[in-house]
């Protein structure tokens, strides 16, 4: 009995340790994007930011969703991103809704959230679902939301780099 609560526990731990140093490699930011997340990119650069991050993950499955459609992917072609391995989803009203069976579908490591978003509740919702798929949601904003204690990573967009407002 021992050596089998011994080799649950060994399998614990490497899950504990992989969960909590997984991260997508991302040159902008020097420990990566984190996994099973929330984060946050505001600032004018905020949908180059999230292109470069496609483009230096070339295998990652992406759920990439808006209100209304204005993203190119044409342009995300220019940036060499695989658009093979992107899903792209215009939800209308239905952006959360759509977003939360996404990531319960556990099929995307990543979801690209591009609608309005900042009431606590549906943060909070975004949250566990990412958590318990262990999927990262990448919110892009036009302003950074304040007092969103669901968002574990806030960053800012200037041009090639990024500000750490929270997190990190």
């Amino acid at each position: 009995m021992s050596a089998v609560l011994q080799e649950l526990r060994a399998r614990l731990g490497a899950l504990q340790s992989h969960s909590a140093s997984a991260a997508f490699p991302y040159s902008l930011l020097p420990n990566g994007l984190p996994r099973g997340a929330l984060a946050e990119i505001t600032g004018p650069g905020k949908t180059e930011a999230a292109a470069q991050l496609l483009a230096e993950n070339p295998h990652l499955r992406c759920a990439w969703i808006e209100k209304r459609f204005s993203l190119l992917p044409s342009a995300l072609l220019q940036r060499e991103v695989n658009l093979q391995k992107i899903f792209f989803v215009e939800a209308g009203e239905q952006s959360a809704w759509a977003a939360s069976l996404i990531l319960r579908s556990g099929i995307f490591p990543l979801v690209v959230y591009s609608a309005p978003y900042g009431e606590e509740r549906e943060l909070r919702r975004l949250q566990l679902l990412s958590e318990r798929s262990s999927a990262t949601t990448l919110l892009l904003g036009d302003q950074p939301q304040t007092d969103a204690w669901p968002i574990r990573l806030s960053l800012v967009s200037h041009g090639r780099r990024l500000q750490v407002r929270k997190g990190g």
